[in-house]
């Protein structure tokens, strides 16, 4: 079982309530990032809120379950637990206001995925960073057009 660890931290042109509003809009992800889809399975957002989020096609995609456990709407926070079966660990999402109109994101995963060994960790993690990067160009259009 592998331990990836990644940080994406991203600078953008747009407030700070309203990317923080749209990242926990959980269902809204499906808009957002590639390939995914959302299923509510209970909750209304805030702590204690459940969904799977499967991204991929077919027979390769893959179910991530989570639990929102930490969300303040002031302090602009988040701390999601992956609860399986496939994936486990802690999602931290934090939006912080760097001016009027601009902000900074910064999503960090600690997670453990099975059947993958160790040494190739890294190169997970890599691939995962890349593709929150993608996804938050998206989520950055999204909010820009709203």
């Amino acid at each position: 079982m592998a331990n990836v660890h990644f940080t994406v931290t991203r600078d953008l042109p747009l407030s700070a309530r309203d990317v923080f509003d749209e990242l926990i809009d959980w269902k809204g992800h499906a808009e957002w990032v590639p390939l995914t889809r959302v299923e509510m399975l209970r909750g209304d957002g805030g702590p204690g809120t459940e969904f799977v989020a499967t991204t991929g096609i077919g027979p390769v995609a893959l179910p991530d379950r989570m639990r929102v456990d930490e969300l303040d709407p002031v302090a602009m926070t988040s701390r999601i637990t992956k609860i399986g079966p496939v994936l486990s660990g802690e999602v931290h999402l934090s939006v912080t206001s760097t001016g009027e109109n601009s902000s900074r994101l910064e999503w960090v995963e600690d997670i453990r995925v099975p059947g993958v060994p160790q040494f190739l960790a890294k190169p997970v993690a890599a691939a995962a960073r890349k593709g929150f990067q993608v996804s938050i160009t998206r989520l950055a259009r999204l909010v820009a057009v709203k």
